[in-house]
């Protein structure tokens, strides 16, 4: 494969380049995860300088692929003033919250993304909308520039692949995703371990709190949409945070006969964190924009501000309207 323009001018600033600093969406989610801590790893096998700095939290299911604590979640200094700053699986910088604090103006953005609205605000943009995850265009920066995949690189890519894919189960799996996981486990990457850690094994406060979360389902729409929420009397009931309801929404699409799955999170401050699910030919990323969010056709969300009552019917008046005329 002939390397794109994009990824020749990544490989050179890494080359060239001594400081980096790498970070995502606030909330990062299982992709962004993955990719910034194969990327980092990278990095630091070239003996370059590099920090992984998030707003949010790390959500329980993911802790295992940082065991070292590389990520960080303050606004504490680096310590150095980075010349390449990656931004991995965010559609537009103002997504990364108070990280763009600690970015100089010199600085250099690399913006590293596979949604299709992607504002393309990097100095250096790698959009690919028809990746499966971030995790794979970074497998393919890696490959072009012919590092040492290491399994403490695959591993971390590997887990991008499988929680943007529902661990191959979604309509974004290609075979070219399944290619390059397959190449990952040849690399070192525990597929058994991955989708154990991820999928299968939970904190006794994230069990209570998903049993609360299931018990708050409701279906409308002559049954074609269901919805859920997590509260912060349940979080505090159960001693959970609200990063442990990571992939909850999944399970609003479990019901016979839905199109829309939608997940209310109350994440402080009046703040309504609502994510989004579809299936059988319903666009997602359509929905959100009415709310001026984004992402891809079957997952997508967006955030509202207001009494979490108040945010519901709001949302819910325009799914129903959604729905019915798609």
């Amino acid at each position: 494969m002939k390397t794109s323009p994009e990824i020749k001018s990544i490989l050179n600033l890494i080359q060239e380049k001594r400081r980096f600093l790498i970070t995502s969406h606030k909330d990062p989610d299982g992709d962004s995860i993955g990719s910034q801590l194969g990327l980092y790893h990278a990095l630091c096998d070239l003996e370059k300088q590099a920090a992984v700095v998030n707003m949010g939290g790390m959500p329980e299911r993911y802790r295992f692929l940082d065991p070292d604590g590389i990520i960080h979640f303050s606004d504490r200094p680096l310590g150095f003033d980075p010349e390449v700053v990656f931004v991995l699986e965010c559609p537009v910088l103002e997504r990364i919250g108070f990280v763009t604090k600690l970015i100089p103006d010199s600085a250099l953005i690399v913006n590293i993304d596979h949604h299709l609205d992607n504002a393309k605000y990097g100095a250096v943009n790698m959009i690919d909308s028809r990746s499966c995850a971030v995790g794979e265009l970074i497998y393919r920066i890696l490959l072009e520039g012919d590092f040492g995949i290491t399994p403490r690189i695959a591993t971390p890519l590997y887990a991008a692949l499988i929680c943007d894919t529902g661990n191959f189960r979604f309509a974004s799996t290609t075979a070219a995703c399944m290619k390059n996981a397959a190449e990952l486990v040849e690399r070192g990457a525990r597929p058994k371990e991955v989708f154990d850690q991820i999928f299968s094994k939970s904190s006794p406060a994230t069990m209570r709190l998903l049993g609360l979360t299931l018990e708050s389902l409701k279906v409308m729409g002559n049954g074609k949409i269901s919805y859920m929420t997590v509260t912060g009397e349940n979080l505090a009931r159960v001693q959970a945070r609200v990063e442990d309801s990571e992939g909850f929404v999944d399970y609003s699409l479990a019901v016979a006969g839905v199109r829309m799955g939608i997940l209310f999170k109350e994440v402080g401050s009046g703040e309504i964190k609502v994510s989004i699910r579809s299936q059988n030919g319903l666009d997602a990323a359509e929905f959100a924009r009415h709310f001026n969010g984004g992402g891809h056709v079957n997952a997508a969300g967006f955030t509202l501000y207001g009494p979490l009552a108040e945010v519901v019917n709001d949302v819910l008046s325009r799914a129903t309207e959604f729905v019915s005329g798609s």
